[in-house]
């Protein structure tokens, strides 16, 4: 996948395939238990322990973990797209609820009703770590980064259903399959990549980076689970076939992994 010069969606000539992972893997539980913070009545997000093995600063060469075993590392898929290391241009103002307005060439649902509308055409550039560009002078968030975690988590959690293959009908069901729009959404590849950086079961997450396109941190990531339930339900629940919710004990549960 090209990442073009003005670090707009390309809408054209995209592959017309989503791909899906499979459930969950063993996994290497180690480290003490992290600070506990409760995020529902059943599961518990966990920080991740500190570790000697530090976070890498790019998902694996494998690719981005589009579903699959939430272990130390993400699981094999398709190859992460290329950035363009050329500078990049003066962006252009961004609100991270904006909808696409217009009917961009090569979206092909834009039902103002679409379940998963089309992504906005700043995606790309928001979801790039190695866009370093700059909001321009007179913009309401002059100086700030463009490419930034928080704004790109924002745009891509509605296509959270699109990268897995559950089963589930109501808890966390797929739309990988129904949704026209979901192949649109393959900037998000970093998003899914962090929030699958974990040591040990899925609720203990490695959140923080030193990088500048990391500006998130636990608490934020806590209090966005227990203000957007249907995302919190797809993130923890997409690893299982079925309707039950999972609690703390299904995933420190050694027989799941």
């Amino acid at each position: 996948l090209d990442y073009d010069h003005d670090h707009s969606i390309d809408y054209i000539d995209q592959p017309q395939t989503v791909v899906v992972g499979g459930k969950t893997g063993k996994q290497n539980k180690g480290g003490k238990r992290g600070k506990v913070l409760a995020c529902s009545e059943v599961i518990i997000a966990k920080p991740a322990p500190p570790s000697s093995n530090s976070p890498s600063s790019d998902p694996p060469s494998g690719g981005p973990p589009f579903g699959g075993p939430p272990s130390g590392g993400p699981p094999s898929g398709p190859t992460a797209p290329t950035p363009n290391m050329s500078p990049a241009p003066t962006p252009v103002g961004f609100v991270s609820d904006m909808p696409t307005l217009d009917c961009p060439d090569g979206c092909p649902d834009c039902d103002p009703n679409s379940p998963l509308q089309c992504p906005p055409r700043d995606m790309k550039a928001v979801c790039d770590k190695h866009n370093d560009a700059l909001y321009p002078p007179g913009d309401a968030r002059e100086g700030e980064r463009v490419a930034n975690f928080r704004d790109c988590y924002d745009m891509c959690k509605p296509s959270f259903c699109c990268i897995h293959d559950s089963l589930s009908k109501e808890y966390a069901p797929s739309c990988a399959q129904e949704y026209e729009n979901c192949f649109l959404y393959y900037p998000c590849y970093i998003i899914w990549w962090k929030l699958h950086d974990t040591i040990g079961p899925a609720t203990y997450l490695r959140v923080e980076q030193d990088e500048d396109f990391y500006n998130v941190d636990f608490e934020f990531l806590t209090n966005d689970f227990a203000n957007d339930r249907e995302f919190f339900q797809q993130l923890f629940g997409h690893h299982f076939d079925d309707d039950n919710a999972p609690t703390d004990d299904t995933f420190e549960n050694e027989d799941n992994w």
